[in-house]
């Protein structure tokens, strides 16, 4: 329905759910609003007394799964970037299910905008979490940004999938369970920007125009962009079965060298497109053909967790710009790659921040003494003024300077250190148990020989 205030620049969704010279100021990674839609005593509110579970605290059902949709914002607000709050409203409702399937959950954007100040493409629909952090304003005030409702019945009721329950823990050991987990990644994804808003029945386009997903998918069987094809071709598109790919650049340069089958010999990621068009699966997910299984396939596998893999880099594509939620230097892909943590700017606790490890000192941020001297990373640079990337067992003399080598001075050192001539200082101490016993006597005299070819 249009909004006649809005003069045709923003529709409220019928509940389109996805099923499942100076650079600019940096934008804070995004805060998410979870908005309790639960009666008293179901949902969020569920008294049922719980034991703790992976990791989730939670005594009552009702606080795991608010503990769990907090874990899932806090895994996006750490990715992506917005001054926008973005509020999710959700709750847990009795959905379609019996002992062999089920409705799991859902979630959409409430809203979709154009033309609003900010907009990178004109006459084009984004949603409305992506205007909003686009613009850096609340374009649409006081309503929720997405729409997300998940199925009650899979905890404790035998009828529902047979006895499989939700997994409410959030180290992803889930059993034959489902990781709930997992899914509200999936679908919180859905409602920040992966869904289009095209009627895949008809082709045709919302209200006339294309929404910022569709300009991305490509045919390749025509050579066209959704945006450029007209109704039928679009209809006809969404069951193109392995010809329909995602054409973003963030996506292409993500999938290099990671996707096994799920690609078109370009490069670009598959969508999935079954024959048999599916409503809320068909294009809206990548292609199941992809190796290793990724986040948004239409079908949840048991080997995924909480990395986002190419779904970071999708919502990129659209217009969301990557979050550096710990201030480290190194964006929310970057520190995917490199297995940091992207809300923790020191990793292995060495005191140098991730991104200084990665690119200033070229030191292993996830080892917190690089070159195994057993001296730390941040101690050689920030109190000794050492490489961090040099070995400086042994390296005694001069003392109170190393010069990075050893040499005869350092055996003398040495030897006045072991003989009790001399007390060892901090470094020192360390530097001349050269075998790492906690011990300074003869065997260290002899591996420094050693190392001097004496």
């Amino acid at each position: 329905m249009m909004r006649p205030d809005a003069a045709g620049l923003i529709v409220r969704l019928p509940l389109l759910l996805v099923c499942l010279a100076m650079a600019p100021p940096r934008l804070p990674a995004a805060t998410f609003v979870i908005n309790n839609q639960d009666g008293p005593g179901e949902g969020f509110n569920d008294p049922t007394p719980v034991a703790p579970v992976g990791g989730n605290p939670g005594t009552t059902l009702g606080q795991q799964r608010l503990n769990l949709f907090q874990k899932a914002a806090s895994i996006w607000g750490a990715a992506i970037e917005s001054s926008v709050p973005i509020i999710i409203q959700a709750n847990f409702d009795p959905l379609s299910c019996d002992a062999s399937s089920a409705v799991l959950g859902s979630a959409g954007a409430t809203y979709i905008l154009r033309n609003f100040a900010g907009a990178p493409v004109p006459n084009t629909w984004y949603h409305i979490a992506l205007a909003n952090a686009l613009a850096g304003y609340d374009l649409v005030t006081g309503v929720d940004d997405i729409a997300a409702t998940f199925n009650s019945d899979l905890d404790n009721n035998n009828n529902c999938l047979s006895g499989t329950n939700w997994y409410l823990g959030y180290d992803h050991i889930h059993g034959n369970d489902i990781d709930l987990l997992v899914v509200l990644l999936h679908e919180f994804a859905h409602g920040l920007g992966f869904s289009g808003f095209t009627n895949l029945t008809t082709g045709s386009l919302a209200n006339g125009y294309p929404d910022i997903y569709s300009r991305f998918i490509l045919d390749n069987s025509v050579g066209l962009h959704w945006n450029q094809m007209t109704n039928n071709q679009r209809r006809n598109s969404a069951t193109n079965t392995g010809n329909v790919v995602w054409d973003g650049p963030a996506v292409l340069a993500g999938a290099t060298g990671f996707l096994n089958g799920g690609t078109d010999p370009a490069g670009h990621a598959r969508l999935y497109a079954p024959a048999q068009l599916q409503t809320g699966s068909s294009i809206s997910h990548f292609d199941t053909v992809a190796s290793p299984n990724l986040l948004m396939e239409p079908y949840i596998t048991s080997d995924l967790g909480s990395d986002l893999d190419l779904t970071d880099e999708q919502l990129a594509d659209v217009g969301w710009t990557w979050a550096d939620a710990d201030g480290d230097g190194l964006n929310f892909p970057e520190e995917q790659a490199l297995g940091t943590d992207p809300v923790n700017p020191d990793t292995d606790g060495d005191g140098l921040g991730d991104g200084a490890e990665v690119n200033q000192y070229a030191t292993d941020p996830l080892n917190p003494d690089s070159d195994g001297d057993f001296l730390d990373d941040g101690e050689e640079v920030n109190v000794y003024g050492s490489d961090p990337n040099h070995d400086d067992s042994g390296d005694l003399a001069p003392r109170n300077n190393p010069d990075g080598s050893l040499s005869a001075g350092d055996l003398a050192v040495m030897l006045r250190l072991v003989l009790g001539v001399e007390t060892p200082d901090t470094r020192e101490a360390i530097l001349a148990d050269m075998n790492h016993d906690s011990l300074r006597n003869a065997a260290d005299i002899l591996l420094l020989m050693t190392a001097l070819g004496l």
